[in-house]
């Protein structure tokens, strides 16, 4: 017979108290809120805080009721009328301007060549341009110089002869024929004649223009259009998953609750598994198209139909002042006279 004594049972197999499994239950990871361990012990000791009531989510309208309105607001933000009255307005104010801009340069072309060659070289001709012009014609004999200090900026370009003592023959088309070529005379007496020869140049070029007729860019059909295009499309769509299922290894001998002692009921797990999906779209689209095609015609101005008679004249002396005279005819010679035997 054993001497040891025995121990004395357990006073309480189990849990000490109702809330235990509770208490176990809220240690495993991964619990679901609303079953029995969901929640911190501690959480539930302790007061909660004061927070700020959180508003209250209001239910949004379906897609499919909201696409009217939508689509009315999408329509009067484009504004179609407006952006047909702006087509049609910019395509003929930039017609009209254009044919004003044409106007205007025809007129002050017929202003120009209608003046005399003395006022024409003064307001179209510069000194500089007629030094150019000498300095490019005679290059071996005349030189530009240009200003390079603060002195001889204020005086501008000058003109001057490359050799001394020289005397071209060119002098003679200026009237100083065997004359010195000196910066004096190239200033003083040369530079004058030259300007007033570019300038008449000119005149007469441009005025053989005018007589010719003017070219004139006209529209002469043409076409504006302008097209709008509206789209709109809603989806509403729902889908609710509900799935429950009993864990199956509940009263098993694999069970967490029933390892090591038979004492305990199975302990059997319901989970529960609720999926929504909600989705709502409105896709509203808006297009606009502006067309214009214009033909254009060009047409050439008689100068009869934008002058007077009197610079009509006066236009058509300077575009033939420039033409060479026609040359004579050879005199005729004398017959020979018939003298008598001979043959």
């Amino acid at each position: 017979m054993d001497a040891r004594p025995s121990r004395p049972p357990p006073a309480h197999i189990g849990f000490a108290d109702a809330d235990a499994p509770v208490q176990a239950l809220a240690g495993l990871p991964g619990m679901l809120p609303g079953l029995p361990g969901g929640a911190r012990p501690a959480a539930a000791t302790q007061p909660a805080a004061s927070a700020p009531a959180a508003p209250v989510p209001t239910k949004a309208a379906p897609a499919t009721e909201t696409l009217a309105a939508r689509t009315g607001a999408l329509v009067n933000e484009v504004d179609f009328p407006g952006f047909v009255a702006q087509l049609v307005h910019g395509t003929f104010d930039a017609i009209v301007d254009a044919s004003i801009r044409q106007m205007e340069s025809y007129a002050d072309l017929l202003a120009a060549v209608a003046m005399t060659t003395e006022q024409f070289t003064e307001r179209n001709v510069t000194p500089d341009q007629a030094r150019d012009w000498l300095a490019q014609r005679h290059p071996g004999d005349v030189a530009l110089l240009l200003p390079r200090g603060t002195d001889e900026v204020a005086v501008g370009a000058q003109l001057a002869p490359r050799t001394e003592g020289a005397s071209p023959a060119w002098l003679a088309e200026y009237g100083l024929e065997g004359q010195e070529l000196t910066a004096e005379i190239l200033e003083q007496q040369v530079l004058p004649q030259v300007r007033n020869k570019v300038g008449s140049e000119r005149l007469q070029l441009l005025s053989t223009m005018v007589t010719l007729g003017l070219n004139r860019v006209a529209v002469k059909d043409g076409s504006v259009s302008a097209k709008v295009m509206f789209r709109a499309a809603a989806k509403d769509a729902s889908n609710v998953q509900y799935a429950q299922s009993p864990d199956g290894s509940a009263g098993g001998a694999s069970n967490w609750g029933t390892r090591g002692n038979n004492a305990y009921a199975g302990v059997q797990t319901l989970v529960q598994t609720v999926s929504v999906n909600a989705q709502s779209s409105t896709d509203l689209r808006a297009d606009l198209f502006g067309e214009v095609k214009l033909n254009f015609v060009s047409e050439t101005l008689p100068l009869d139909k934008l002058t007077d008679p009197v610079q009509r004249n006066l236009i058509q002396r300077h575009a033939v002042r420039g033409a060479t005279a026609p040359v004579a005819a050879a005199p005729a010679l004398p017959a020979p006279v018939a003298t008598p035997g001979a043959r």
